[in-house]
């Protein structure tokens, strides 16, 4: 038994340390890390409990080496994956100048049963977030008959707008101005756009971004219920090449969104749904030194944002300039999506009374 337990405690171990390598290595060249990364939170706790059962059997703390090298090397990564309570920041001003943000993956306002929301309940969630900055994906274009555009604009604060003509990610706010955008074609589903924002702290260059969706949610269904077993192993398949393909432009997509945040003449708030996890080559691309994560600054725990099929994944973000404070995050109702919103708060670093 006890040989069966350390056999099972090391595949473990070496499993974790497998999905530690997609931080590091580019989907490009090796994309499988990145599918054991999405089990890391987990994998490295079972790693820990492994570690503590070893460290506690007489004779058996050769058991203990690998789990211990492992969680060694996931230290840097611990903080992203499980955020804990930081000391406030600094004291601001009772009137010092703040900005409030939301962001939030609005699954084109439909239900579970892909049923239009109704339109006073998409306009009286939006005027509850209170935000300053809607940051928003798969939002329906103002070309579309039922578009909630109004329903957004509710909140007297999100008047203006920036949604390339045809394509589902839109900032609101009070005065914005476009500056680019990039989307995957033939379908332009998934990109960023980059928009500069008027804001009671200055001009803010904000980055909302929907990157490559894996497209598997609905594969799910195929390796469950009666399906024959070669059905479902055909069905993996395809749902591992898909993963992998997604990867590898979310990579790209993320290499275009770095050269973006260290060329801006502006402080830089990156939102949005990443459809990727802490632990990612993604993830680990994007967060330049100019940017820090609000929800290791100012979260706790895991921080899932995803409510569907894999749930327990945080794949939502806001990244904001380290020129500024993040003051709180917090994670709001889904409602309709199958994705929790995010509601910030930033403001100055050093901020002074009005």
């Amino acid at each position: 038994m006890r040989r069966i337990v350390s056999v099972i405690g090391n595949l473990v171990a070496l499993t974790a340390a497998f999905g530690l390598l997609a931080r590091y290595v580019p989907p490009q060249v090796f994309w499988p890390p990145a599918v054991v990364a999405l089990l890391l939170p987990g994998l490295l706790i079972l790693t820990f409990i492994f570690l503590i059962f070893s460290l506690t059997r007489r004779r058996r703390w050769k058991w203990a080496v690998l789990p211990l090298v492992v969680l060694a090397f996931s230290f840097p990564l611990l903080e992203q994956l499980f955020a804990w309570p930081h000391a406030d920041p600094a004291a601001l001003p009772s009137d010092a100048p703040k900005v409030t943000f939301v962001t939030g993956n609005q699954r084109l306002f439909r239900d579970a049963e892909a049923l239009n929301i109704d339109s006073s309940a998409v306009a009286h969630a939006f005027v509850s977030y209170g935000a300053d900055v809607a940051v928003l994906q798969e939002v329906r274009p103002p070309s579309y008959g039922l578009n909630y555009v109004d329903a957004i604009r509710a909140d007297k604060r999100l008047q203006s707008s920036h949604q390339k003509a045809g394509t589902l990610i839109a900032t609101y706010g009070a005065d914005i101005t476009p500056v680019t955008s990039s989307f995957t074609p033939p379908n332009e589903y998934n990109g960023f756009i980059v928009s500069d924002v008027e804001t009671e702290i200055g001009t803010l260059r904000v980055i909302n971004a929907h990157l490559e969706s894996n497209q598997i949610s609905g594969m799910t269904e195929g390796i469950r219920g009666g399906n024959s077993y070669p059905d479902r192993l055909e069905t993996f398949g395809r749902m591992l090449t898909g993963y992998g393909r997604a990867t590898r432009l979310r990579a790209q997509q993320a290499d275009e969104i770095r050269t973006l945040v260290e060329t801006s003449p502006h402080p830089v708030v990156l939102g949005g749904d990443f459809n990727d996890v802490p632990s990612s080559y993604t993830y680990n691309k994007i967060t330049t030194p100019r940017l820090q994560d609000a929800w290791v600054a100012r979260g706790a725990g895991l921080g899932a944002t995803f409510t569907g099929p894999l749930p327990g994944l945080r794949i939502d973000y806001f990244l904001v300039d380290t020129s500024l404070t993040v003051v709180s995050i917090e994670r709001l109702a889904p409602l309709w999506s199958d994705h929790r919103p995010l509601r910030m708060v930033v403001a100055e670093k050093h901020a002074r009374s009005r």
